[in-house]
């Protein structure tokens, strides 16, 4: 995918897309991380793997030797990083299925982007999507099982409630917000 970082029409989207899923995926794994088995390393694997897609935005390989083995080597050092933390989530959620399918796959699309890292031509891009496919696919499956969304308070516990799915307002019920209906519908 680093193809269109090197040319100016597609850099800004390029820098801009790896930019967003870094400072995403780094909120949603140091938000997850209190809830996990090992806060600090995933704090630190978060904190790494915003790290490493800045490099590899501030690394254009087009500009000399050099500058693209630093590139490639930022993008193993990612690809690793992508690949122990899956495992890790997965691991941490006691081998889910559907995470080890999405692990599998991710581990697939790496070994796809491996044999064609150094050549002209081939299935690179299609390789390094696939890996980014099934890594999200990870995160999306294994992260609510292993640090569930914290709930709302409840009015019970002295908090403000919060909107219930699919629940009707309360203004509807009964006409009058406050109403008894309204009060006997929540």
């Amino acid at each position: 995918m680093s193809y269109y970082g090197a040319h100016w029409q597609t850099a800004l989207p390029y820098a801009a897309g790896l930019a967003g899923a870094a400072l995403f995926t780094h909120r949603a794994l140091r938000d997850a991380a209190a809830r996990t088995p090992s806060p600090a390393h995933l704090r630190w694997m978060a904190d790494s793997f915003v790290a490493l897609l800045a490099g590899i935005i501030l690394t254009p390989y087009t500009l000399g030797g050099m500058v693209d083995w630093a590139h490639r080597g930022l993008g193993a050092a990612l690809f690793a990083l992508q690949l122990l933390l899956a495992g890790r989530l997965v691991a941490w959620a006691h081998g889910d299925a559907a995470g080890v399918v999405f692990l599998l796959l991710q581990l697939g699309g790496g070994v796809l982007a491996a044999v064609y890292v150094l050549q002209a031509e081939g299935l690179l891009i299609h390789g390094e999507a696939t890996f980014q496919l099934g890594f999200a696919l990870v995160l999306a499956r294994t992260l609510p099982l292993v640090a569930p969304p914290i709930a709302a308070p409840s009015a019970a516990a002295g908090g403000v409630p919060g909107p219930v799915a699919g629940g009707v307002p309360s203004a509807a019920v009964g006409g009058v917000p406050g109403s008894a209906a309204a009060a006997s519908a929540r």
